[in-house]
């Protein structure tokens, strides 16, 4: 399973999931989406 989180690293709450989800022993794709806006057909 791929996880992607959508992550701002500015945001204490983003920082906690990303770590949660790691904590699990999983690694995802990290898309900051300020640099990188996802593309409107996406969302």
């Amino acid at each position: 399973m791929d996880v992607v989180i959508y992550h701002n690293p500015a945001c204490g709450t983003s920082r906690n999931t990303l770590a949660l989800i790691r904590h699990l022993g999983i690694e995802p794709h990290v898309v900051e989406y300020l640099k990188t806006p996802p593309a409107r057909a996406l969302i």
